[in-house]
């Protein structure tokens, strides 16, 4: 089991009192289907090899957000 699913697991009671465990849950899901945000990192350095191409990336979901 990853850390995080132990931190979901232990935190589900709190979050269901609050009703944030079924959003969680699905950020959660999420996360492991897109790897995060060291995956596109990463993905965007291997395409060419250029840290430019990093920050381009950084830049991008960040005005998205």
């Amino acid at each position: 089991m990853l850390l995080v699913e132990r931190l979901l697991e232990r935190a589900a009671p709190g979050l269901a009192a609050t009703g944030d465990l079924d959003l969680a849950s699905e950020l959660f899901d999420r996360l492991l289907r897109s790897g995060g945000g060291a995956a596109r990192q990463r993905a965007a350095y291997l395409r060419r090899g250029r840290l430019t191409d990093v920050v381009g990336e950084l830049a991008r979901t960040t005005a998205a957000a």
